[in-house]
């Protein structure tokens, strides 16, 4: 064999070796998030296969979904690595007015404009800009994350991250995790809205029992993050769920998938939800001059 052919043969050899490393390291991570996931989700108390949990520091505050989706994960992995389909999700959140997807030379950003529950005009709502990078692409991984360096209300480091992996040939495990930085301004206006107006809104964490045994529910930043999380996480199962399907109906059935959570997540009734959306609808359609 000649000196050519045979180093051509080794670095053959050594690419082979190399996929083989790879796929087995990648196989064996998919293995070990299978198992963590399936165990955060089965000691969940919820009628559904999903759990949240949350964490607080002194000025930062992260909260997570563990959950399986009945979506294939090859339909889950194309949808997720679009921003436009984000755009989408994020829309449904009832504190979302507009979300608008600007994807130039493969750096995309969404630009998010939030506010209170009601309806307000986009000079009235905060405007963030959130990137959009797919961290990892892998068969049988994903990982997917919006961040920007201001949040909402005063809050800074805006993280929302996707991991998703197959759970067979029908379904997908995801974890979603929702973390948000904050400052002594914020802490402070949040404390006094936590103790006021806020003090009865609560999250998903069991802290104990009150005397007559019912559940005392996280509060506070936990409380929020945890709300927060959930309806983005209920957001993005209605839209997997219904990709094809029109705003109006993704729209009624997020609010549906929110009103078994009446305790965390009432805010507003149907019919004040569906209209202050479909006026934002109908303002992003006219900006876009269709």
């Amino acid at each position: 064999m000649s000196t050519g052919r045979l180093a051509s043969f080794v670095r053959l050899a050594m690419l082979i070796f190399l996929v083989g490393v790879a796929s087995s390291a990648a196989g064996a991570q998919e293995a070990s998030l299978q198992e963590r996931w399936r165990a955060a989700i089965a000691g969940t108390s919820f009628a559904e296969p999903v759990r949240v949990a949350s964490e607080q520091r002194s000025y930062s505050v992260s909260g997570s979904v563990h959950a399986r989706l009945p979506q294939p994960f090859p339909a889950l992995d194309e949808e997720l690595t679009s921003a436009g389909a984000w755009c989408e999700i994020l829309f449904l959140h009832l504190n979302v007015k507009a979300c608008r997807a600007d994807d130039e030379g493969g750096n995309a950003t969404l630009r998010v404009h939030v506010g209170r529950k009601h309806y307000q005009s986009l000079q009235e709502a905060e405007r963030l800009d959130l990137q959009f990078h797919v961290g990892a692409r892998q068969p049988g991984y994903l990982a997917v994350v919006l961040e920007g360096d201001r949040g909402p209300y005063d809050t800074r480091a805006f993280r929302l991250r996707l991991r998703a992996i197959p759970d067979g040939e029908e379904a997908s495990l995801i974890e979603l995790r929702y973390s948000l930085v904050y400052g002594t301004p914020a802490r402070v206006a949040l404390w006094a809205y936590f103790t006021f107006a806020g003090r009865d809104r609560v999250g998903f964490t069991v802290e104990g029992h009150d005397a007559r045994g019912e559940p005392r529910y996280v509060g506070g930043m936990r409380g929020m993050i945890e709300r927060n999380v959930m309806r983005f996480y209920l957001a993005l199962r209605v839209h997997l769920a219904g990709r094809e399907q029109r705003l109006e109906t993704r729209l009624r059935r997020w609010f549906a998938a929110t009103e078994r959570y009446p305790r965390q997540l009432r805010e507003l009734d149907e019919a004040s939800y569906l209209e202050q959306k479909r006026r934002a609808h109908r303002r992003h359609q006219a900006l876009r001059g269709e």
